[in-house]
This record gives structure tokens, C-alpha cells and sequence, in this order.
């Protein structure tokens, strides 16, 4: 998870539920724990996820990568 761009669009499978649409924030380290913000441009609504809960992350258009 460290190809982060500021361009782009993301897809992700986070806990078997699929999000698109998302352009990445940040990523924080708290308490050992990775999380990474990413956020939805067409509903506006911005969410963390747990990096460990993550099972596949992609750039749009591309194949998914489990994490």
C-alpha cells in the first residue's frame, strides 16, 4: 500500500464489501495499527480504513492486489 498517488481513483474490498471511486488522504500508524483515509468524490464522504481488514486494493482500471 505505499503506491499511493494523488491521482487516480481507487477500488477496495475492506471486510468482503466493495468501495469505489476513492481518492487517497493519508496514511496514519497509531498505536501499531495502520489505517489509510481515502475519500469518495462523488458522495463526498471520507472514510478509514483498518490496512489489516483490507483484502484487495486497486487503481481503477487495473487488476486488484490483496494487500
Amino acid at each position: 500500500m505505499n503506491g499511493f498517488t494523488k491521482n487516480g481513483f481507487y477500488e477496495l474490498i475492506y471486510k468482503n464489501e466493495r468501495f469505489s471511486f476513492l481518492q487517497y488522504i493519508r496514511k496514519d500508524v497509531i498505536c501499531d495499527v495502520c489505517y489509510i483515509t481515502l475519500k469518495n468524490v462523488i458522495t463526498g464522504e471520507t472514510m478509514t480504513f483498518d490496512k489489516s481488514e483490507v483484502r484487495g486494493l486497486k487503481i481503477a482500471g487495473e487488476e486488484a492486489n490483496a494487500s
